[in-house]
């Protein structure tokens, strides 16, 4: 499922319906990258999993962007209802398990390093934190659906 970030987000994401249904595998989920690149970094992931590697929390992967690092982080439930909704749709409730993929800045950084390019930090929330706990843009996608 690709969703473009249109006005209520700082950037598109892309996440997996079904992993968890076929291969009892968290689902897989992307920020930042268009819809046109996250898409295939997640169907990339999916099929790693499928042949036998399965993402791990605090994982380093070199298989699913061509060639450069991803790091694996598991998705705290407070986020879900605003960024999984056809997910929620097709288990028909959470919890389900999602994990976030996370891509390095040019220099090799991500998000939470010191340094790290700043549209590389920004557009990709750290999910991992409960949304209680945090604040900015991405804290507020969803404040305004029914």
């Amino acid at each position: 499922m690709g969703v473009g970030a249109g006005d209520d987000a700082p950037a598109d994401w892309a996440y997996s319906i079904g992993l968890w249904h076929t291969l009892r595998s968290p689902e897989v989920c992307v920020f930042g990258l268009r819809i046109e690149v996250g898409m295939p970094v997640v169907n990339a992931a999916g099929a790693g999993i499928r042949g036998g590697l399965p993402l791990e929390p605090d994982q380093r992967r070199g298989d699913v962007l061509n060639g450069y690092d991803v790091a694996v982080r598991p998705v705290h439930p407070s986020w879900y209802w605003d960024f999984f909704g056809a997910g929620i749709d097709f288990y028909q409730a959470p919890p389900l398990p999602v994990t976030q993929l996370f891509w390095p800045d040019k220099a090799g950084r991500f998000p939470w390093e010191e340094g790290v390019d700043d549209y590389c930090r920004t557009s990709q929330p750290l999910l991992w934190v409960p949304k209680a706990d945090t604040e900015g843009p991405w804290s507020r996608v969803g404040e305004n659906q029914s």
